[in-house]
């Protein structure tokens, strides 16, 4: 009996399982596991709606669902890494594997963090062309918009592959809990902390900035008329969507990417900042959709054809009534009865 529980004990502590999650990490994890159920639910109503209702699939909303797609793979990210994290019972996986799921980690959220705050910025430039400039840059100017797309996605990874090729980045592995990146020197930690978030942030600033004061000039010089353009009422609706959106956004969002960025390594700051963006996330359909007067002119519509289609068949079934026949009931048919004329 002793010998075998030595043997036991000895399996035990030869298998280490090292993508396996401590309980302990597991229920760190948890709050973050409801909140992208609850995200998943809110982005697939969106997706849904962008499906049936062809009025909100325009190429001026480009950006805005380039945006909404990386929080799906954000939280594409999240699941993926939980389930294996919860599920790899293998004593010594491949190093291989090990490593994919290390970088896949480590990397991935870092990565598409980057891009949603350069597409913001590519949508906040287009925005501010159509108001100063009442150009409709979905359509002039489509090849340079494909080419800011392919460069914002590949040029964003080159940067961070570039990174690990010479060096710079290096990658930890705390077995059983998590994986994460570090820089090798202060200078590119400082570099990536602009690329990264100082300069796309002061450049959506500057953007902003210059979109009210062009409305506020342009309002100063139609004091005397007492009439406002319906495109005026446009662009204003337009710099305060904007407005409202980013200050959330960047509230939620920007504690996660200097967390990141700086490379605290406190578990407890590390697990609530990242909260806050998988909240954002989980956030960003109802806010798009509140604040952009498209989508709440789809819902209605949907809801309106919607009600319409059930009243419509509640009135016909009212109208067809069936025939009933009363059972065990004979009925006998007489001959007509001929009668003659006075």
């Amino acid at each position: 009996m002793d010998n075998t529980t030595t043997e036991f004990s000895l399996i035990n502590s030869t298998c280490l399982r090292p993508l396996l999650w401590t309980q302990s990490a597991t229920d760190d994890r948890n709050s973050r596991l409801y909140v992208c159920v609850v995200a998943s639910i809110m982005h697939g109503v969106f997706w849904f709606q962008l499906v049936v209702c062809s009025s909100v699939r325009q190429k001026s909303m480009q950006w805005i669902y380039a945006y909404l797609i990386t929080d799906i793979f954000l939280l594409f990210r999240f699941f993926f890494v939980y389930i294996v994290r919860t599920t790899s019972f293998e004593c010594e996986p491949s190093r291989s594997w090990e490593l994919f799921v290390c970088y896949f980690e480590a990397t991935v959220d870092n990565y598409f963090n980057v891009l949603e705050v350069y597409i913001l910025l590519a949508l906040n430039i287009c925005r501010y062309i159509q108001i100063a400039y009442s150009r409709n840059v979905y359509r002039i100017y489509k090849k340079t918009l494909i080419l800011t797309h392919l460069g914002i996605y590949f040029l964003t990874l080159l940067f961070f592959f570039i990174q690990f090729v010479f060096g710079w980045t290096e990658l930890h592995e705390y077995i059983k809990d998590r994986c994460e990146i570090s820089y090798t020197n202060i200078y590119i930690q400082i570099f990536n902390i602009i690329i990264g978030f100082a300069l796309p942030i002061s450049l959506n600033i500057l953007v902003i900035y210059i979109s009210i004061r062009y409305i506020h000039l342009k309002s100063g010089l139609r004091r005397g008329v007492h009439h406002v353009s319906a495109r005026e009422k446009y662009h204003r609706s337009l710099v305060i969507q904007f407005i409202i959106f980013y200050t959330i956004w960047l509230g939620l969002w920007s504690p996660n990417v200097i967390v990141f960025q700086v490379s605290i390594s406190s578990v407890n700051l590390t697990n609530t900042v990242s909260l806050l963006s998988f909240i954002e996330i989980a956030l960003d359909p109802i806010i798009i959709g509140a604040l952009d007067v498209r989508f709440w002119q789809a819902w209605k519509k949907l809801w309106k054809s919607t009600r319409n289609k059930l009243l419509g068949n509640r009135i016909q079934q009212r109208r067809i009534q069936p025939i009933t026949t009363i059972p065990n009931v004979f009925t006998i048919k007489t001959p007509r009865i001929r009668t003659t004329g006075v």
